[in-house]
C-alpha cells in the first residue's frame, strides 16, 4: 500500500495571495475564504467553499460571529483531506475566551472544500460550545441536512471516477470494476431493506393522512424502478440508481415524526449506512487509481 505523505507547517508562513480570479485553490486559501464568509453571515459563499449542498444548509453553526477575529495554526495535508489549526477570538458566546479548533476540508474533483459538518463537529467539542449549539439546533433538521450534503458529496466523487474510468490503465478498470460490482449487491441489499420498511411502515400507520400514505407509496414504487434497473456490472447504472436512492430518503425524510417516527428513524439509519457504503466505494476506487499512476 502506498504511504501518504503528511505536510505540517505554520499556516502563517504560506502565501494566501489568490492566483488570477479564479478563486481560492489552496486549502488555506479556501479555509481563509469560508470563514470569512462564516463571519460575515454570507451563506452563499460558505456554501460554495464547502460540502453544503446549498446555501439553505448554512446555519453559521447557530453562534454569533459578530466581532469575531479568526487566526490560523498548522496545516496538515494527507491526500485528499486537510485539517487546518482555527482561533477564534472576541467570540460573544465564549464571553472573551479564545475558542481553539479544526477547520476539516476534503478535495473533490480536484476543489478543496471546507467538510462543513465535520467542522461543526469540531467546534462543537468544546463544552462551553457544545451546549449552546445543542439547544438551538433542530437535531432531526441538523442530521436530514447533513445526510444530504453526505450523500451528494459521494456522489459527485463517483460521477469524476465514472468519467475518467475509460483513461485508466485495464488492470485499473478490472479492479474498479470489481468494486462497483461489489457496491451494486450492497445496493440491492439496500433497497430490499428500505422496502421492507416501507411495507412495515403502512401497516403500523392506519391512521397516516392520504398525502403521506401515497408518499409512501410512491418511494416503494421508486424503489422498485431502482431495483429493476440495477446492473451491478455497470457503473454509470450504478452511479444514477445511487442518485435516485438520495432523493427518494430526501422524499421520505418530509413524513411527520409523528406518524411514522419509527420509519424516519430507520431511514436515517438506512441514510448513514448507504452514505458510508458510497463513501467506502470512493476512497478504495481513489486507491487504484493512485496505484496505476
Amino acid at each position: 500500500m502506498t504511504a501518504h505523505k503528511s505536510l505540517a507547517v505554520p499556516f502563517l508562513a504560506i502565501t494566501l495571495a489568490l492566483t488570477g480570479c479564479g478563486g481560492p485553490e489552496t486549502p488555506q486559501e479556501v479555509t481563509r475564504e469560508f470563514w470569512a464568509a462564516v463571519l460575515e453571515d454570507d451563506a452563499e459563499t460558505a456554501a460554495e467553499l464547502s460540502t453544503l449542498v446549498d446555501e439553505s444548509g448554512f446555519d453559521g453553526y447557530s453562534l454569533d460571529w459578530e466581532g469575531a477575529e479568526v487566526s490560523w495554526g498548522r496545516v496538515t495535508v494527507e491526500d485528499q483531506e486537510a485539517r487546518i489549526g482555527t482561533e477564534v477570538s472576541a467570540l460573544p458566546d465564549m464571553k472573551g475566551d479564545e475558542l481553539e479548533t479544526t477547520t476539516y476540508l476534503v478535495r473533490i474533483n480536484d476543489q478543496w472544500q471546507v467538510d462543513y459538518h465535520r467542522t461543526g463537529d469540531a467546534i462543537s467539542t468544546d463544552v462551553r460550545i457544545g451546549s449552546l449549539m445543542g439547544s438551538v439546533r433542530d437535531f432531526g433538521d441538523s442530521l436530514r441536512s447533513r445526510l444530504a450534503d453526505e450523500s451528494d458529496r459521494a456522489n459527485q466523487e463517483l460521477d469524476r471516477l465514472i468519467d475518467e474510468f475509460s483513461a485508466f490503465s485495464e488492470e485499473t478498470q478490472e479492479d474498479m470494476s470489481a468494486l462497483f460490482e461489489q457496491y451494486g449487491d450492497s445496493l440491492e441489499k439496500r433497497m430490499e431493506e428500505l422496502s421492507r420498511s416501507l411495507d412495515e411502515a403502512l401497516e403500523d400507520a392506519p391512521s397516516a393522512s392520504e398525502e403521506e400514505r401515497e408518499t409512501i407509496e410512491q418511494a416503494r414504487d421508486g424503489l422498485e424502478r431502482q431495483q429493476n434497473a440495477l446492473d451491478s456490472d455497470d457503473p454509470e447504472t450504478i452511479a444514477e440508481v445511487s442518485k435516485e436512492l438520495a432523493r427518494i430518503q430526501e422524499q421520505l425524510s418530509e413524513l411527520s415524526d409523528q406518524s411514522f417516527e419509527r420509519l424516519k428513524e430507520e431511514l436515517q439509519r438506512w441514510s448513514q449506512a448507504l452514505n458510508r457504503e458510497l463513501e467506502q466505494l470512493n476512497r478504495d476506487a481513489r486507491m487504484k487509481e493512485q496505484h496505476s499512476i
